[in-house]
């Protein structure tokens, strides 16, 4: 009796063991592994296309803080390379009050003329270079946020440089085609339907949507998934198979917002102006009323380069909710981490320490700034 309990107890496995828990002959099923951390941190959920739109804004405000701040660094770079020639202009106008058409013609013929040009020259690569590093940031603030590892501004700026100009061979991969298309479909519908403002508007609108569907996660893949822009161009293509509809989503709002925004943002000056000219403030406003005027001018001229900021985070931000929610990648961001190969905080031998403006910026901004005043001189000679 004895022999036989001893017998079965010792066939029984012991309690402690999981075959314990399990019908005989069934083994449990191991736990899987979790995901290393570090790499992708807390994956959200995939957006429904219904739902991508209340998903983006959703990021946006969680990201305000890092967003604000990086909303003044293009604001200042906008008024360190375009505030020049808006300045100019400002000053051109004020002496054109004392001088006949005659002076201010010898006056452009001296050099002024030239001058001129070389501020056009620093606002189109100021404007160039803005808009870039808007994107790049908007993606890198946006991509960290939404996996709950938020990367502050000096990282996002450390990483937008990194990637600048695949950035710009991303951002002329995805242009040209959407350009012709837009072109084309647009005069086709003037020959057709005649030169309808808002008929325009819905075609190019559709023609984005359609031609950039397959191209609308190239500037993640860029900045957030860390290949090279013809990789980062089969990788959208992957994604746009995956979720056609919300990447039409993402083409489509890009064109919309940023048209509906300089329409607004073209409104407000003409409101601006209007009322500037209501209380007085103009060329001959007198000493006071100049100088106000300037303050009114470099203030704009950096809120402009905030708006441009807002504008491209709005845009990019459905590309990063649906990118990060159908790949999982962020492992872009971790080159600028503590302890990556481009982390900011971290001198090495090898990488440039980090400026929050760089020499060629620095540089720039000198060369208008001397250019303004000799505009200003040369005119007023």
């Amino acid at each position: 009796m004895s022999d036989d309990s001893t017998e079965a107890t010792a066939d029984e496995p012991p309690a402690d063991r999981p075959e314990a828990a399990t019908p005989t002959g069934v083994i449990a099923p191991p736990e899987p592994a979790p995901l290393p951390e570090g790499v992708f941190g807390t994956i959200p959920p995939i957006s429904s296309t219904r739902g991508l739109l209340g998903a983006s804004f959703d990021l946006l405000t969680r990201a305000g803080p890092e967003m604000r701040r990086a909303s003044f660094y293009v604001g200042a770079v906008v008024l360190g390379t375009v505030g020049p020639l808006v300045l100019a202009s400002w000053a051109i106008e004020v002496i054109a009050l004392d001088r006949s058409d005659e002076q201010m013609g010898r006056a452009f013929e001296r050099g002024g003329g030239v001058d001129v040009a070389i501020l056009v020259a620093f606002t189109v690569i100021g404007l160039l270079v803005a808009a870039v590093e808007s994107r790049n940031l908007a993606v890198a603030i946006l991509g960290g946020r939404i996996v709950d590892r938020p990367v502050t501004l000096r990282q996002a700026l450390a990483r937008s440089r990194s990637v600048f100009w695949r950035s710009v061979v991303a951002a002329i991969i995805v242009g040209i085609p959407i350009a012709i298309v837009q072109t084309a479909a647009e005069s086709v519908a003037e020959s057709v339907l005649g030169p309808d403002v808002d008929v325009s508007f819905v075609i190019s609108t559709l023609a984005a949507a359609i031609v950039g569907a397959p191209l609308a996660y190239v500037l993640a893949g860029v900045v957030l998934g860390d290949v090279d822009p013809l990789e980062a161009l089969r990788r959208s293509l992957r994604v746009f198979l995956a979720r056609k509809s919300a990447a039409a989503l993402v083409a489509g709002f890009e064109t919309v917002a940023i048209l509906l925004i300089l329409v607004g943002l073209s409104a407000g000056l003409d409101i601006v102006l209007r009322l500037l000219d209501a209380l007085g403030l103009g060329p001959d406003a007198g000493p006071v009323g100049l100088a106000l005027m300037t303050v009114l001018i470099v203030a704009t001229v950096f809120a402009g380069g905030t708006l441009l900021f807002t504008v491209y985070a709005i845009t990019v931000a459905p590309q990063v909710v649906m990118f990060v929610g159908l790949t999982h990648a962020t492992m872009g961001l971790d080159h600028v981490r503590p302890g990556g190969s481009r982390d900011p905080a971290m001198p090495r031998p090898s990488v440039r320490r980090f400026r929050w403006l760089t020499r060629p910026m620095l540089l720039g901004f000198g060369l208008a700034f001397l250019t303004l005043v000799l505009i200003v001189s040369v005119y007023r000679a």
